[in-house]
């Protein structure tokens, strides 16, 4: 996680109370409402509300921030964000987002929604650090509404009147129960507990190249009454739990927008400049000094009254109350300007294709547009991911298949101009278009074929009554002032061309790309062992710290064999990477074979994906009647976060089983006590061996070692400064994952975050004579890769 820069971000702060307080007093000219997250499996689904002077959000998905940046959309200017349920698919974003607003000078954040929202921040307070941006919890109440120069907002408490959904919901104050019947209760204790400060760096740390194992000594704890804290515990469970079924609607009001003064009426009517302009401009009719009238409305354009937009999510029928919303029906008594111009719909399929919903839509009159975010949308929304894909692909089609998310239309041009900036001579510049445009064509065919069109979810199921239903994709806006209109010209496309074009007109691509296919040809059809699918790896995320266009947050597939498969690290937005390598249809065919998911450390770029997964999976699971655990190996105190989650959000604890990276060290693995367990665990996963080592990066920092078979041995250090240990327990294997954060001019900052650099990255893979090293976790600030010194590209030893 980036380093905070407190000077800057107060000046950032200040600017913005400066401008904020500029616009209190008026209302906003323009607003939109604006899709970030389509709400389809693997996408957020998240809306963003923009007006000329604030922005607000409503719920926030994982990757929400990612969209945000490829697509710009600023959000220094947010204030509040708006949750409709508790769910990690509404607030999965909100602890990496947080983390950028504070870094942007954004001083406060208010949440609206579920009471114990906020609760998210106590759990994650280890890894998401809070130290110059307050988030406060507004007081979500059907008599106290939000208002603001912007808009007022009704705040509708939803609760399922199904008894056996309350029974589910409300767990019961007992024993706080063990995620995992395999940690032992002194093990539990000591990580529920953990109190460490994963970002807290000790410079001396920083001047050692060997493994420190003062990391996996558990910090002391001072004395406390254990009964004591165990019934305040339980208390606080209980007043969290008591609302976590509720949902909150938000009925929103734009504020009035007076209408502007036309100066040749004022002037026909013989109005002179001064105050009286100010009286007609703010609706007072006013008296000339000759004693003409002169009323407001003749010399002013209308005023608007501010339009109604509705954001629900109804989980269930039974939380359905249609009186909640009575005041805003169509009916004929309800004044018309009450009458929604949008509603959006957060509300899943099975709940939305309900005849008992439609009929509750319908009641809102042919003038309301209904604007649906939920799974049966397709759009992923990223173009940037693509354009990379496409041109990777070049250079091989194997190792860099394209993806198969086809919810992003692609576009084709027969006639579009190719001329490179340069000026070629004529006959390379006719090669160079045939090559272009016979890459381009195959790659779009290649698109349509994969998996069929890419229309979204099929919404005719709900237009019994002709109702104006809208599926929701990334940078669908919707106008609500000055014009009342839907607007789906920002919606991202594919350009195929353009990308084939960009790179076939780099100077000497060409050449070098005929020279790098032979090689690699060569290689590939002298060494049999790259013949065997199996075991495969898959790269989902290699970039550090947070996600950008290119390149999203630490997450690694481990394909073992058709059945079986792992994942090492799971950053945020782990699983819409899943979805968009495997595709909408085949996906949960690998979630299925998914056995383990490996978590080095308790860095939140490692592990905030964690949940989507395994809610993913669970879903995947569903479908078929096999059900196999899914082991969850990660240092034992993510317990602490797991547990919190668990008890104040939703119930994760069925979904895997928790074996800690403390077990799998040495020691422990060959304690013949645990024999029967570890062989039950690599049986399961499909592996051999599997070793792991403290390195040097963060308290209870693992790098591990996997046994696929007797041929290959896979090696992956997590994030660390160069450290022996690993190089001894992945001694001889047939590919090292390595971090390589930095180049090396910045070897003294990556000691001082304890990380790598290439070369560094490079050498560990020498020394434990691994036949292949690949570099990984690169910084953002790169907007491809790392400087790489000439001396590793020459060196012909060197297979990185």
């Amino acid at each position: 996680m980036p380093k905070p820069n407190s000077a800057r971000i107060s000046e950032a702060q200040r600017q913005r109370q400066v401008i904020s307080k500029k616009f209190e007093k008026y209302a906003p000219s323009t607003v939109y409402l604006q899709v970030l997250g389509s709400g389809a499996r693997g996408a957020p689904n998240s809306l963003y509300l923009f007006t000329d002077q604030k922005r607000y959000m409503f719920n926030c998905g994982e990757c929400t921030q990612r969209l945000a940046h490829e697509h710009k959309v600023r959000l220094s200017r947010l204030d509040h964000i708006f949750i409709t349920n508790k769910t990690w698919k509404n607030i999965g974003g909100l602890p990496g987002l947080s983390l950028t607003l504070q870094d942007v000078g954004v001083p406060n954040i208010t949440l609206h929604g579920p009471e114990g929202l906020d609760e998210l921040y106590n759990a994650t307070r280890r890894f998401v650090i809070m130290k110059d941006m307050n988030v406060t919890m507004a007081k979500c109440s059907p008599s106290e509404d939000f208002e603001d120069n912007v808009m007022t907002v009704k705040y509708i408490i939803m609760s399922s009147t199904d008894e056996s959904i309350l029974q589910t919901e409300l767990k019961p104050l007992k024993k706080k129960p063990k995620l995992d019947e395999t940690i032992q209760e002194k093990e539990y204790e000591e990580f529920i507990h953990d109190d460490t400060d994963y970002y807290k760096r000790d410079n001396d740390q920083g001047d050692k190249t060997k493994n420190n194992n003062t990391y996996a000594k558990p910090k002391t704890k001072h004395p406390f009454d254990k009964d004591a804290y165990k019934k305040k515990e339980e208390k606080v469970l209980y007043d969290l739990q008591r609302n976590t079924h509720s949902c909150v609607a938000y009925i929103c009001t734009l504020k009035k927008r007076l209408g502007t003064l036309d100066l040749e009426k004022c002037v026909q009517f013989g109005v002179k400049p001064g105050p009286l302009l100010g009286q007609l401009k703010s609706g007072q009719d006013v008296v000339l000094p000759d004693g003409t009238l002169v009323h407001s409305k003749d010399v002013k354009t209308p005023d608007d009254p501010g339009p109604v937009f509705i954001v629900l999510e109804v989980p269930d029928l039974s939380y359905l109350q249609e009186s909640d919303f009575a005041l805003h029906f169509d009916n004929g008594t309800n004044p018309a300007e009450n009458v929604p111009t949008l509603i959006v719909h957060y509300t899943p399929p099975h709940v939305l294709h309900h005849p008992k919903y439609s009929e509750f839509m319908s009641k809102f009159g042919p003038k309301t547009r209904h604007l649906v975010l939920n799974s049966q949308n397709t759009c992923l929304g990223s173009e940037a991911v693509h354009r990379t894909q496409h041109k990777l692909h070049l250079l091989d089609a194997d190792v860099f298949p394209l993806l198969r998310d086809v919810s992003v239309p692609a576009t084709w041009a027969p006639s579009v101009a190719t001329t490179p900036t340069s000026t070629p001579t004529p006959a390379r510049l006719k090669g160079l278009d045939e090559l272009k445009n016979k890459i381009a064509v195959a790659q779009f065919q290649n698109i349509i074929s994969m998996e069929g069109s890419a229309g979204d979810g099929d919404l005719h199921a709900v237009d019994c009554n002709k109702l104006d239903l809208i599926a929701g994709r990334t940078l669908t806006m919707f106008h609500l002032r000055p014009k009342r209109q839907l607007d789906r010209s920002a919606e991202p496309k594919l350009h195929i061309q353009d990308y084939i074009k960009e790179t076939m007109d780099v100077d000497g691509f060409v050449g070098s790309l005929e020279h790098f296919r032979r090689v690699v040809d060569s290689m590939r059809y002298t060494k049999n062992d790259l013949q065997k699918e199996y075991p495969k790896v898959v790269f989902l995320g290699t970039g550090s710290c947070i996600p950008s266009k290119t390149r999203n947050t630490s997450a690694i597939v481990v394909q073992i064999d058709e059945n079986h498969s792992m994942l090492l690290d799971c950053g945020e937005g782990t699983f819409g990477q899943l979805v968009r390598f495997y595709g909408p249809k085949r996906v949960n065919g690998f979630l299925r074979t998914l056995k383990a998911v490996y978590v080095s450390h308790l860095h939140a770029d490692h592990h905030l994906g964690l949940f989507g997964v395994l809610q993913a999976r669970r879903e995947a699971i569903e479908e078929t009647e096999c059900s196999e655990p899914l082991y969850l190996l990660a240092p034992g105190q993510i317990v602490t976060w797991l547990s919190m989650y668990d008890h104040q959000f939703e119930s994760i604890r069925s979904d895997f089983t928790l074996i800690p990276n403390q077990n799998l060290l040495e020691a422990k693995i060959n304690d013949p006590s645990n024999t029967d367990m570890t062989s039950a665990v690599l049986s399961s996963i499909g592996i051999e061996h599997i070793d792991t080592c403290l390195v040097s990066h963060c308290p209870n920092a693992f790098g591990v070692a996997i046994q696929v078979d007797e041929q290959h041995k896979i090696t992956y250090s997590g994030d660390t400064i160069p450290c022996e240990e690993l190089v001894r327990i992945g001694r001889n294997s047939t590919l090292l994952i390595h971090e390589a954060t930095m180049e090396d001019e910045l070897a003294d900052e990556a000691r001082l975050k304890m990380h790598s650099t290439t070369t560094q990255a490079i050498n560990i893979g020498q020394q434990m004579n691994a036949k292949y090293t690949v570099l990984t976790h690169f910084s953002q600030r790169y907007a491809r890769l790392p400087r790489l010194n000439s001396h590793i590209l020459h060196d012909n030893n060197s297979q990185p």
